[in-house]
Order: C-alpha cells, then structure tokens, then sequence
C-alpha cells in the first residue's frame, strides 16, 4: 500500500468510526430522529474516501464525488432534524440533485477545476446552512454546537477561496493541495466528534436540571434552594446589601384536594407556580417549590417595601385566575405570606431567617389568610393548618 492510498483508508477508517459512534447515541426523548442521518452521511463520508484506496476509473471517482454530496446534504438533513426544524424537502432534495449531476458530468468530463468550483458554489451554502441552524435556530444551545456551527462556517471560507485562490493563483493554489488534504479530514473529525458531543451535553443538562427542579411545577426543588440562598446569603453580608425571603402558602389547600381530587389539586399547584415563575425578573431572583402546597422566593437586594409590593402583585395574580374554591371564604384559591429581610445583621444565619418567614407565614395564616406578615425576631412552634 503506497503512502497515499495509506492517507485514504486512515481518513475513510475516521469517518466509519465516526458513523459507527452515532450508532451508540439515542435521539433525546419527545424529539425529531436525528441520529440516523448523521450516521448515513457519515457512512457515505467512510465509502467515497475508502474507494480511492483502490486504482480506480472515472464510474468510481463519479460514485466517490456522489457520495461526498451525500455526506455534505446528509449533514444538512441530520442539522434541520437535530435543530427541531421542518425540513424543506423540495429545496433540499432539488440542491442536491443539481450538485450530483454537475459533479457527475464535469468528474466525467474529467475537468476537476470546475468540478471544483461547483463544490465552492454548494458546498459552502449547506455548510452555512448548517453553521446558521447550530447557531441561531436551535434552543438551548450548547457549547458542542457552537464549535460545530463556527467549524461550519470555516470550511464555508476555506472551500470557496480555493476555488478564488484557482482562478486568481493558480500556482498558489497548487501549493495548498496538501494543507487541504489535512483540513477536510480535521473536518470531520471536528464535525462528527462535536455533534456526538452535543447529545452528551444535552443529556447531562437535563439531569442536572431535573436534579435542581421539582418535577410537577418546574420550579427550583430544595436542593437549587440551598445552593442559591447560601450564595446570596454571603453576598448579602458581604455587600451589606438586603436579602427577602417570600414564604407563600396556598389557603385551605388540604380542603381543595378533598373536594376537587388530587388531579386538580396539581393543576392549582402549576397554575401558582406560574405565576411566581413570572414574578422573578431580575437576576439572582429564585421562586422555589419549598415542599406540598409551599413556596419560597428569594429575592436578592428587596427591602421590606419591596417585597410587600410584590406579595401583594403576587396575591393579586393568583385571584384573577380564579380558580374556584368553595371553602375559601372568597371562593376562589388564595395565598398567605410571610416576609423576612436581612438588614443589618438582624439575623445570625440562614437557618434563622428561614424560621422567620415561616413564622410570619404562620402569623398571616392564623390572622385570617389571604394576607402578608412581616417577621419579627420570634421563633415559636406553629401548629398544622389546613
């Protein structure tokens, strides 16, 4: 085997473990199957470079430059499916049809340079194509995807200025055949390897979002509100800036599960959720689903006045739902809140300021519900209300 055809099968070897890697990933749950045309272009990648292992005649170099167009538009088709886009069929299929037979004549016609040019002309628009989807269009991007959408675009530059460098310095030209020897086969280790990665960054940011998150309303679980109020409790202290805790408990609850079933009862608690979802804004903000028919929002640099305006904005958002409840003296589901705010040291530690708008919770709830209380520094045990 001569150095060169060495040089093809190490390149086709790396695009059929590249296509034999896709085989190992399952395309995420509830999404667009995405995988299989990653492994087919992959596939078509390993066979149009292995075929040059071989002397061959102008009928296999045609089915080589064929099934490069494959892997190139079979990227594109694996990018609209990974993306969650629809798929232009006629677009795409029309494109790749007009690309298979401008290569197919001019390989035939054994004319290379203007083989060349018609890749400048389509290979770079599904590169872009592909770049743009990665970039701009997919939702909850991650670092994988960018590096693949920037290496996209790179080849998008390179494949059409050696089509430029053709025309303008032929003898320049000739000088790059080799550094694009080593680009096309970085290529598609770049592309293959960061497209697999993709689907690994994806899964680990779901189980750490699930980790962090209550699964029935999708607000942050206990564990997100430690980690987030020990944060915020030290930059609080830190800065001597104020820090309000927002304890938030939906009236009469355990009588509305009783008489609507437990079904509504987990309607009510989303239909809460949301709205305190909405009411965090500002960064650093969390609203927290704090355990049963609780909640807690932290909110960083909010003074009393603050916080009071936002209990009552809050309680009001809840009543316009109207959700109807016939044990509720208003007939419809209310809140009751507690407040407590660090202010100049006027709490030792978060334990206490945890216990302090749980307190005032319980204050607002034996006062008459559907109200705010304040906390003061008193701690006392609170009986079970429903």
């Amino acid at each position: 085997m001569t150095s060169e055809q060495a040089y093809f099968f190490t390149v086709a070897l790396i695009n059929l473990v590249l296509a034999f890697s896709g085989t190992r990933i399952k395309d995420p749950e509830g999404k667009q199957r995405s995988i299989l045309f990653f492994i087919l272009a992959f596939a078509a990648n390993f066979l149009s470079w292995f075929i040059y292992v071989f002397d061959i005649g102008v009928t296999l170099k045609i089915i080589s430059v064929l099934l490069s167009s494959v892997f190139i538009w079979g990227m594109v088709v694996f990018s609209y499916k990974r993306c969650e886009c629809s798929l232009p069929v006629a677009f795409i299929s029309a494109i790749f049809l007009i690309n298979c037979v401008a290569l197919s004549y001019f390989t035939y016609a054994e004319q290379l340079y203007n083989a060349l040019h018609v890749s400048a002309l389509f290979v770079p628009l599904a590169f872009c194509m592909m770049g743009y989807l990665f970039l701009k269009i997919k939702q909850h991007r991650n670092p994988s995807d960018i590096i693949l959408a920037y290496a996209c675009f790179f080849m998008a530059v390179i494949v059409a200025s050696r089509s430029l460098l053709l025309k303008l310095s032929p003898e320049l030209f000739s000088a790059t055949v080799i550094s694009s020897q080593i680009i096309w086969p970085a290529f598609s280790v770049i592309s293959g390897v960061f497209a697999l990665l993709s689907y690994t960054e994806e899964v680990q940011f779901k189980l750490q979002q699930e980790s962090n998150t209550d699964q029935l309303t999708g607000l942050a679980n206990r564990r997100s509100m430690d980690r987030t109020l020990n944060k915020e409790w030290a930059r609080a202290d830190r800065h001597q800036r104020p820090l309000a805790l927002m304890m938030l408990d939906v009236d009469f609850f355990k009588n509305y599960n009783d008489q609507y079933g437990h079904q509504a009862g987990d309607d009510c608690l989303k239909a809460v959720a949301q709205c305190l979802l909405s009411s965090c804004q500002r960064a650093g903000e969390l609203a927290v689903r704090y355990g049963g028919e609780e909640f807690l929002l932290i909110l960083p640099e909010t003074d009393i006045t603050a916080a009071k305006a936002l209990s009552k904005k809050i309680c009001a958002s809840i009543a316009e739902l109207e959700i109807p409840h016939h044990s509720s003296p208003q007939g419809v589901i209310t809140l009751s809140s507690g407040i407590a705010v660090v202010s100049d040291h006027n709490y030792q530690n978060i334990d206490e300021l945890l216990r302090a708008a749980d307190s005032a919770l319980y204050q607002a709830k034996q006062n008459g519900r559907n109200q705010t209380q304040i906390a003061q520094k008193i701690t006392f045990n609170k009986p079970i209300l429903f």
